[in-house]
């Protein structure tokens, strides 16, 4: 089961559409795959809904989320303010999509208390969810890729879950991030399990989903549609 990229709706809006589209399948479980913003939805929607997924697969993902101006330009000219000056608002948070997942390294205290989705699905609030953590631990395998020429997500590392440092525009190391010391939604205990795996293409964040990234897709992402993969 695939998922959008893009959409006007809200994330939280978005994570009950996938709730409903796993309730409405005809088998017991799924994989989940999805593509730059559709990243952050489906594993959202795993976390908080204990959706029946086996595999879960993210292209270009932006789980530590953006920050810059690629992404910025490819916004209409006047969301563009609404984004740098008051991203962290509540009206913006409510009307603009990439708002929720804004991550801005010197407004990092503003980003937890007043981001609505990225913060919560990342449990990085410090009342922890160990409901979303244990969600993530279940899955059979846990798939992230980044593009090394992406163009769009700011940091690229970001489909890794690597992120801009507080204060700084330097990219954390994958092993050093709090997202894996503290281990909050599982990552490093699914490293230890043999469940994590990551891959990097290398083609335009636009091609992710296209012809050009097809060898890619078919060598490294096409293994883990097949439910009886041994891990």
């Amino acid at each position: 089961m695939e998922y959008p990229s893009r959409s006007c709706h809200c994330h939280i809006s978005l994570v009950e559409l996938v709730q409903n589209k796993f309730k409405a399948a005809s088998t017991d479980e799924e994989h989940a795959i999805g593509y730059s913003q559709g990243s952050i939805i489906v594993r959202g929607a795993v976390e908080r809904c204990s959706l029946p997924v086996f595999n879960l697969i993210t292209l270009s993902g932006i789980h530590q989320g953006t920050f810059g101006i690629p992404y910025l330009l490819q916004l209409p000219i006047e969301l563009r303010d609404l984004i740098t000056k008051y991203a962290y608002e509540t009206p913006v948070q409510n009307a603009v999509s990439v708002a929720n997942y804004w991550r801005d390294p010197e407004q990092l205290i503003k980003y937890d208390s007043n981001c609505h989705f990225l913060p919560d699905i990342n449990n990085e609030h410090e009342t922890r969810n160990e409901f979303y953590r244990q969600n993530m631990i279940n899955l059979n395998a846990f798939v992230m890729t980044y593009s090394d020429i992406d163009e769009i997500i700011m940091p690229r590392q970001s489909g890794l879950f690597m992120g801009y440092t507080n204060s700084s525009l330097e990219i954390e190391t994958y092993n050093n991030s709090r997202q894996f010391t503290e281990d909050l939604i599982g990552l490093r205990t699914l490293k230890e399990q043999g469940k994590l795996f990551t891959f990097t293409a290398h083609v335009r964040h636009q091609d992710v989903t296209h012809e050009p990234n097809k060898d890619f897709i078919m060598k490294n992402i096409m293994p883990f549609f097949n439910n009886t993969l041994s891990l």
